[in-house]
């Protein structure tokens, strides 16, 4: 007792025994629990000095020998070793020891930082052993390098594989998730960049990720892909609307036989914990992509993706936003049945004078692409949404001289998907000529002005329409009121009306019959005059037969006036004189 109380390593020793500092009761004593991280390193560095004294106690050089002579020999340190190398690897076994069993402490108060560069650590005068002007040899140093390194990385595993998980906060977790990565990084080190994108090093990757899984827990692999998939959801749905969103390119790692279903069964865990809107911006990514599983996992995401608007809280407003990513991500056939509906949403959205200047430039994002869909449907429902946004736009498509308003260098807004009707049925005539010109049995010229016809009369229809009455309503006394008419707004009534009047196509007698009622019944005195002019205008017209050129400017004319009654209802300037001159440009080029 008398040899061995001043020095308290030893009397453990002589009372525990030789390797009682090395085990797990060592570790879990209740006094040293009491300590703090920073405390317990302390300790325990104090612990280093004594087991390795003999090492410690010499000079600089002397050192260095016995590093060399340690890192050189083989099989654990078995070899013609001294004192002081000895209790240098006994040191070196300590420091194993306290990687391994203080992760596993119930109250887990260590950093793995302050094992190798706390403030009482001695690894950085370790390290200073393994310099060129120490060891005089390039070589050696790297050699020594190297022998720590692994030494240090052996003791991370040994700490990560141990550490309990079980009940530690989703910050220590998220510690020890960083810390998992930063191991798998050493793998990097010594390779050049040829190597490091050579398939024998991806093979080798492989090979040490699957070894590092193998000696973690269930819980630590689930609790390792929770982490990475809860914090790609933060960055996903933390992101700005209009930046790129997508998954992390290491949940591809999952991908195999051992680790898939693991990973799809807490991904969808964490999936059902968000809200509607939320599933859609994670599901609106690709899917990590792996060559081996890629098909399966395709399939897996794009059901949960099909199945998401199915949901019976899936609401109203997301239709959209869940049509147009199916459009791009190749759930086309899908998407299809709720494009019409989709468009007309997006429609009573911007009719909304209160969005944001984000949320109507979402809206617009998605019209570009809803449109664009809806014209391989039918042109016919295409154009009529075009007509129906322009009517409820709460923005006026041109200025005060009803020129086109252009957003070439920038994005968001109704120049992302509108198109003036002529260049509009220019790029429809082109698409049907070059696709069906096989089939078609008449000349380009004759094909040209029965396209140009259908498309004015199309346009016709749907002005007709809006001056009918809702179903069920009928005038009384010979007038009817602007709240009984599909159109309501008068100013929108003249447009059409004016518009009707340019395309002139009567549409075997309906327009001149719905229009001599309006001439007759609409409450504003405007409208019925203008309902006069439009009258006599499609009944000259009726005994015509205009050509292509003639149906192209009457198209120009008709959207020119509705370019107008959309600034006046909106309470906006028209400067007459250069409106005119606007047309007349349009006109000349139609």
């Amino acid at each position: 007792m008398k040899m061995v109380a001043p020095n308290y390593f030893q009397f453990l020793c002589w009372l525990y025994g030789d390797d009682y500092c090395y085990s797990k009761a060592f570790f879990d004593d209740e006094a040293l629990d009491e300590l703090s991280g920073q405390e317990r390193a302390e300790f325990f560095w104090g612990f280093f000095e004594s087991i390795s004294l003999k090492f410690l106690l010499l000079d600089k050089h002397q050192r260095k020998n016995e590093l060399i002579r340690i890192s050189s020999s083989t099989d654990d340190y078995v070899g013609p070793l001294t004192i002081g190398a000895k209790s240098f690897a006994n040191g070196l076994d300590f420091i194993s020891a306290w990687a391994k069993f203080d992760p596993q402490r119930a109250k887990n108060s260590y950093r793995l930082h302050d094992i190798f560069y706390g403030y009482h650590s001695h690894w950085e005068d370790i390290l200073n052993l393994a310099r060129d002007e120490v060891t005089d040899s390039s070589d050696i140093t790297k050699r020594l390098r190297k022998w720590l390194d692994d030494f240090h990385y052996d003791c991370i595993k040994l700490s990560l594989i141990n550490t309990d998980l079980t009940k530690v906060s989703k910050d220590e977790i998220g510690v020890w998730v960083r810390e998992v990565e930063g191991y798998l990084t050493h793998i990097y080190v010594g390779f050049s960049w040829d190597e490091l994108n050579s398939n024998e090093f991806e093979i080798f990757e492989k090979k040490k990720f699957n070894e590092l899984c193998a000696e973690f827990s269930h819980v630590q692999m689930s609790k390792w892909i929770e982490w990475s998939i809860q914090d790609d959801f933060t960055k996903i749905l933390g992101s700005k609307n209009n930046s790129f969103k997508q998954l992390s390119a290491c949940h591809s790692r999952w991908f195999t036989n051992e680790h898939f279903e693991l990973w799809k069964t807490i991904f969808t865990e964490q999936l059902d914990l968000l809200a509607v809107e939320n599933q859609l911006s994670v599901l609106s990514c690709r899917p990590p992509y792996n060559e081996g599983y890629y098909f399966d996992c395709f399939q897996w995401w794009s059901e949960r993706f099909r199945l998401l608007i199915h949901a019976d809280n899936f609401p109203k407003h997301l239709i959209p936003s869940w049509t147009s990513i199916a459009l791009q991500n190749g759930s086309s056939e899908q998407a299809l049945p709720y494009v019409d509906k989709s468009i007309g949403i997006l429609r009573g959205e911007l009719s909304n004078s209160t969005l944001t200047s984000v949320e109507v430039k979402a809206c617009h994002k998605h019209l570009e692409s809803l449109l664009f869909a809806i014209d391989k449907i039918s042109t016919q429902k295409g154009l009529r949404h075009r007509l129906m946004l322009q009517r409820f736009s709460t923005e006026p498509y041109s200025n005060e001289k009803l020129l086109m308003i252009s957003g070439a260098l920038s994005q968001g807004h109704f120049y992302d998907w509108y198109t003036p009707f002529n260049h509009l049925a220019r790029e429809w005539f082109c698409y049907i000529q070059n696709h069906d010109k096989e089939i078609r049995l008449t000349t380009d010229e004759e094909f040209e002005t029965e396209f140009y016809t259908a498309f004015a009369c199309e346009l016709s229809e749907f002005f007709l329409s809006r001056l009918r009455l809702r179903k069920g309503e009928k005038e009384k006394d010979g007038r009817y009121d602007s709240s009984q008419a599909i159109e309501q707004s008068s100013t929108w009534r003249q447009g059409y009306l004016k518009a009707l009047a340019e395309l002139g196509f009567d549409l075997n007698g309906k327009v001149h019959k719905t229009v001599n009622f309006t001439k007759k019944s609409d409450p504003d005195e405007s409208v019925r005059s203008i309902a006069s002019e439009c009258y006599k205008a499609v009944r000259r017209h009726a005994k015509k037969s205009p050509s292509t050129q003639d149906i192209k400017r009457s198209i120009v004319a008709a959207e020119w006036w509705l370019l107008m009654c959309q600034r006046h209802e909106l309470g906006l300037e028209v400067k007459h004189e250069e409106a005119l001159k606007t047309r007349r440009n349009l006109m000349r080029h139609p």
